[in-house]
C-alpha cells in the first residue's frame, strides 16, 4: 500500500503524458489524412485535365484527317494529304492515352469504347477507302465527298466527344468536392485535436506546477532558510507520495540539525566556561610563582651568589605562560557566539585599530597609508581585532628598515576584498596556509615575540563573518594579507 501511494505522482504524470502523446498522434494522423486527400484531389484534377487534353488532341486529329482528305479529293495534290496521313498514323496512340487517362467510371469507359469503335469505322469504312478511290478515280471520289458521309460520321464522333468531356468534368468536380469535404473534416478534427493537446498540455503543466513544482520550490526555499541558520523552519508533510517523503526527510534533517545545534551551543558554552575557569585557575599558581620569585630575590638576593639570573628566568617563563594562557582564551572565544551584526564603517574600525597600535607604530617609525574603505555588515569589535592583528604583524615582522603598510579595499562581486600589505620579511609561499593555524610560528621567540595565535584569531573571525582570508607573499618582498566580507548594498 505504501509503495502504491508513493508512486502515484509518477503514475499520473505517465498517464497524462501518454494521453497527450496519443492525442497529438491522432491530430497528426488526421492532418496527414487531410494532406493526402488534398494531394489525391489534385492528382484527380490533373489526370482529368490530361484526359481532356488527350481527347481534344484526338478530336483535332480526326478533323485534320477530314480536312486533308477533302483538300486532296478536291485538288488532287499530295501536300493536302500529308497532315491527314500523319494524323492517321498517330490517332491509335492518342486513343489509347485517352482511354488510360479517363476516370474508372463505367459510363466513361463505355463512352470511350464507343468513340473508339466509331473512329475505327470512320477510318476503315470512309477515310482510307476514299483516299484509295481519289487516287484511282478522282471524279468518283469527288462525287462521294459531296454526299457528306464523312461529315456525318465526324459529327457523331464529336457529339460523343462533347458528352465524354462533360461527364469527365462532372466526375472530376464530384471527386474534388468529396476530397475537399474529407480534407476539411480531417483538418477540422486535426485542429481540434491540436487544440485539445494544448489544453491537455496546459492542464499537465498546471498539475505539475501545483502538485510537484510548488511543493519542491517550498522545500528549496526552506532549505535556503535552513542554510542561513533558521533551524526552526519546517515544511508541510501531510502528503502520502514522493513529495511527502521529501518533506518528511527535510523535516527529519531539520530536527537533527536543530538538536545538533542545541547540543553544539551547550558544548560551546561548556568549552568557553572551561576555558575561562582553566585560565583563571592557571593564572593563580603563576601569580604565586611570580610572587615567590620576587620574595626570594628581595630576601635572599645577596645570598644567591649570581642566582638572580635564575629568578629572572622564572619571572620571564611565568610571564610567557600568562601570555600564552591569555592568547589561548582569546582564540577559544574568537568566532564563537551569535554575531551582533550592524552596519560597520571599516574606516572607523581601522582608526580604532591604529590608535591601539600607536605606540608600536611610532617606535618602529612605520608609515601607514589608508585608502577609501566601505561600510559592511559585521561586528565592530571583532573586525577591529582583525585589522589590529594584521597591522601589528606588518609593523613587527621587518628586516630592520622602516615599515611601510598600506590598507585598502576593492569590490569583488557580492563581496568586498580588504588587504593589508607590508614591505617586511615575507615568507615561503609553502607556509601560506600553515600560518593561519594556532601556535604556528615561522621564526623563533628570540627574533620576534608572540605566541603565533593572532592570525588564527583573524581566520576565525573572518570565517564567522562568511568570508575567507589568505596571504600572497615571497621571502624578502613583503606580504599582502587579504580577506573578504559581504558587501552591504545601499
Amino acid at each position: 500500500m505504501r509503495r502504491t501511494l508513493r508512486t502515484r505522482i509518477t503514475t499520473r504524470v505517465v498517464a497524462l503524458s501518454v494521453t497527450g502523446s496519443l492525442l497529438l498522434a491522432a491530430a497528426l494522423v488526421l492532418l496527414i489524412v487531410a494532406v493526402a486527400g488534398q494531394r489525391d484531389a489534385s492528382r484527380t484534377a490533373f489526370r482529368s485535365q490530361e484526359a481532356l487534353t488527350a481527347g481534344s488532341q484526338l478530336e483535332k486529329s480526326l478533323i485534320t484527317i477530314e480536312n486533308g482528305l477533302r483538300g486532296y479529293v478536291a485538288s488532287g495534290r499530295e501536300r493536302f494529304l500529308a497532315p491527314a496521313t500523319q494524323a492517321l498514323a498517330s490517332y491509335p496512340a492518342e486513343l489509347r492515352a485517352l482511354t488510360r487517362l479517363l476516370s474508372e467510371d463505367p459510363g466513361q469507359q463505355g463512352l470511350a469504347r464507343r468513340i473508339g469503335g466509331r473512329i475505327e469505322d470512320y477510318v476503315t469504312l470512309w477515310a482510307r477507302p476514299l483516299i484509295a478511290l481519289a487516287r484511282a478515280r478522282p471524279p468518283a471520289a469527288r462525287s462521294v465527298v459531296i454526299t457528306g458521309g464523312g461529315r456525318e460520321r465526324l459529327g457523331a464522333i464529336r457529339a460523343d466527344f462533347a458528352r465524354l468531356f462533360e461527364r469527365e468534368r462532372n466526375v472530376a468536380r464530384a471527386r474534388e468536392e468529396r476530397a475537399e469535404q474529407r480534407s476539411s473534416l480531417a483538418i477540422a478534427f486535426g485542429v481540434g485535436g491540436l487544440g485539445l493537446v494544448f489544453v491537455v498540455a496546459a492542464g499537465i503543466a498546471l498539475y505539475l506546477r501545483r502538485a510537484i513544482v510548488r511543493p519542491v520550490v517550498t522545500v528549496a526555499h526552506a532549505t535556503g532558510r535552513l542554510a542561513e541558520g533558521q533551524l526552526s523552519v519546517r515544511v508541510p508533510a501531510d502528503r502520502e507520495d514522493e513529495i511527502g517523503d521529501l518533506a518528511r526527510g527535510f523535516n527529519a534533517m531539520a530536527d537533527s540539525l536543530e538538536s545538533s545545534q542545541v547540543e553544539l551551543e551547550r558544548s560551546n558554552r561548556e568549552l568557553e566556561q572551561f576555558a575561562s575557569v582553566t585560565s583563571h585557575d592557571l593564572q593563580a599558581p603563576l601569580s604565586t610563582i611570580s610572587m615567590y620569585a620576587e620574595l626570594l630575590e628581595r630576601r635572599h638576593g645577596a645570598d644567591l651568589d649570581g642566582g638572580t639570573s635564575l629568578i629572572d628566568g622564572i619571572r620571564d617563563a611565568t610571564q610567557q605562560a600568562r601570555t600564552l594562557i591569555r592568547d589561548l582564551l582569546e582564540y577559544s572565544r574568537a568566532g564563537r557566539g551569535q554575531l551582533r551584526v550592524e552596519a560597520v564603517s571599516i574606516e572607523t574600525v581601522v582608526e580604532t585599530a591604529l590608535e591601539a597600535l600607536a605606540g608600536d607604530i611610532e617606535e618602529a617609525g612605520a608609515q601607514v597609508r589608508v585608502g577609501p574603505l566601505p561600510v559592511v555588515p559585521g561586528e565592530r569589535t571583532n573586525l577591529s581585532r582583525v585589522f589590529q592583528n594584521l597591522v601589528g604583524n606588518a609593523v613587527k615582522f621587518t628586516d630592520g628598515g622602516p615599515p611601510e603598510v598600506a590598507i585598502g579595499a576593492e569590490r569583488d562581486g557580492r563581496a568586498w576584498r580588504f588587504w593589508v600589505s607590508d614591505n617586511g620579511i615575507g615568507m615561503d609561499p609553502r607556509h601560506a596556509e600553515r600560518i593561519f593555524e594556532p601556535f604556528q610560528r615561522l621564526h623563533g621567540e628570540e627574533a620576534y615575540a608572540g605566541t603565533g595565535i593572532g592570525l588564527a584569531v583573524c581566520a576565525r573571525i573572518v570565517e564567522q563573518h562568511g568570508g575567507r582570508i589568505w596571504v600572497t607573499t615571497d621571502p624578502g618582498k613583503g606580504s599582502v594579507f587579504s580577506f573578504t566580507l559581504s558587501a552591504q548594498e545601499a
